[in-house]
């Protein structure tokens, strides 16, 4: 019985796993030169973004730390 309900909802899966969804249905009839189609932004971007070099330091007071780390603002 377990094989049985095993085969059957594999069988399920598989069969699943090959359909194709509706909008890949629908690129694969647009034309390859439709200017109405629109393209993810080609804007370069540095792979380091925001990279500050660090130095490891002595441990220091782990109180002082967090109070200098704490978001400044309102409710502290």
């Amino acid at each position: 019985m377990k094989i049985a309900a095993f085969l059957a909802v594999a069988s399920a899966l598989a069969g699943a796993g090959c359909t194709a969804s509706p909008r890949l249905a629908d690129l694969a009839n647009e034309p390859a030169a439709n200017p109405s189609f629109s393209t993810a932004s080609g804007h370069y971007r540095s792979v380091l973004g925001s990279y500050q070099h660090r130095e490891p330091v002595d441990p220091k007071n782990w109180r002082q730390l967090n109070k200098d780390l704490a978001p400044k603002g309102e409710g502290s």
